[in-house]
């Protein structure tokens, strides 16, 4: 089988790039040939990553700004929105100088390049699209990140938050089937988007556990307790919550946090730690190669998110015994099980989180057997092999519809 595994977004990097890696090792092993596309250089290049094709998405930006210009030249005037369509248009004209037709499916990593897909691939080949997180939902708490005075209510019914709830829709309409790993985003795409359940196909993401030896945690390099974030710093990860939690936060045990991560909300961060005095409690570590190592130093992950479907760094932290505290957005609730691999919380709730955050700081007895059971757990959940049977039995199906 001959397999396209696309994105509009540049990899290696992300979710996306740990879903689609992980997934094109296990389709190679099982005998398939698997490309993966992306862009590069900011937009301006498609790429497939494993062949060297190049395409200079430059030559076409002039046209299409025409084609915009006329068309709807009011866009001038919402450069979220105008640069989006931009994008989008490039994106399928590069799209369209490839030779879709020696693929057998098309696996789709976002609603966007899905649209795009639809429009320029062959008709025979179907199109699967992995849906890893709610866009318009995301595109809100950018939003808000800077109308933080605005109604929430107001925000939705923005130009930007319609064009892009639009946009997510046509994406879904577009695809044969659309893969969720959450049941909480099979919800959003059923509800909101009005797309039928017999669209939708549900099943969890999957890691190499031969990567995630189940073994105690390493050794400390230091007698703190160590409460570890690893995210993007954007206002919808919720880290605000996390630095309020931990101002409140009183134990006679000696703790520290390390963020690892890099983002626009880094400046606020750091100014949120010195208005609570705990700035030398705080490490920023910005983007470090030894997430993995970092999660062995540390005695548990907190994730405060606004918004979430099923984030890896919990499936890693599960993988390597470390409890969890999450909040109840989105798709992480389905991961955890409350007091046993980890605890869950109210989503902004700051108190509710600085009391989990104590409890697993002043009770080793319980932070050892959640470690416990949520290694023995994980392993579990989270086999890429279950994956890729999953993915395989979806483009088997999807192919044979498509030939009929």
């Amino acid at each position: 089988m001959n397999i396209l595994l696309a994105t509009v977004f540049p990899l290696p990097g992300g979710g996306i790039w740990t879903f689609v890696s992980n997934l094109r090792k296990i389709l190679v092993r099982n005998g398939h040939r698997v490309d993966i596309l992306c862009t590069s250089n900011q937009n301006s290049k498609v790429v497939i990553l494993n062949n060297n094709t190049n395409i200079d998405l430059n030559p076409f930006r002039s046209a299409v700004n025409r084609k915009l210009q006329r068309s709807v030249p009011h866009l001038v005037n919402n450069p979220w929105v105008y640069h989006a369509e931009m994008n989008r248009y490039i994106f399928e004209q590069g799209l369209s100088s490839l030779d879709l037709t020696q693929y057998d499916v098309i696996h789709a990593q976002d609603v966007i390049s899905a649209t795009a897909l639809s429009r320029v691939k062959p008709g025979n080949v179907p199109l699967v699209t992995s849906v890893h997180g709610f866009l318009t939902g995301a595109i809100f708490h950018q939003f808000k990140s800077t109308n933080i005075s605005m109604k929430n209510d107001d925000i939705w019914t923005t130009f930007v938050l319609q064009y892009y709830s639009r946009l997510e829709q046509i994406g879904y309409e577009a695809s044969d089937v659309i893969h969720t790993s959450s049941h909480w985003m099979k919800g959003i795409i059923e509800h909101e988007f009005k797309i039928p359940r017999s669209k939708m196909e549900t099943f969890r993401y999957g890691l190499e556990l031969s990567d995630y030896p189940q073994i105690p945690l390493s050794q400390k390099s230091t007698n703190k307790k160590i409460i570890l974030a690893v995210s993007r710093l954007v206002y919808l990860k919720g880290l605000h919550h996390l630095i309020e939690a931990l101002s409140l936060v009183e134990t006679k045990e000696n703790w520290e946090c390390w963020i690892l991560g890099e983002g626009e909300e880094e400046r606020n961060l750091k100014a949120a730690c010195e208005k609570f005095n705990i700035e030398k409690k705080v490490t920023f570590w910005g983007h470090s190669s030894r997430v993995k190592e970092l999660m062995r130093q540390a005695d548990m992950m907190v994730m405060p998110s606004l918004q979430e479907n099923q984030p890896f760094a919990v499936i890693e932290a599960q993988l390597l015994g470390l409890p969890t505290i999450v909040s109840n957005a989105g798709g992480l609730p389905e991961m955890i099980e409350n007091n046993r691999n980890g605890m869950i919380v109210e989503k902004g709730n700051s108190i509710q989180l600085s009391s989990s955050i104590e409890y697993l700081l002043n009770n080793p007895a319980s932070r050892d057997r959640m470690s416990q059971y949520a290694m023995n757990k994980g392993q579990i959940m989270w086999d890429v092999n279950t994956l890729g049977r999953n993915i395989l039995q979806l483009y088997k199906t999807y192919i044979q519809m498509k030939q009929k």
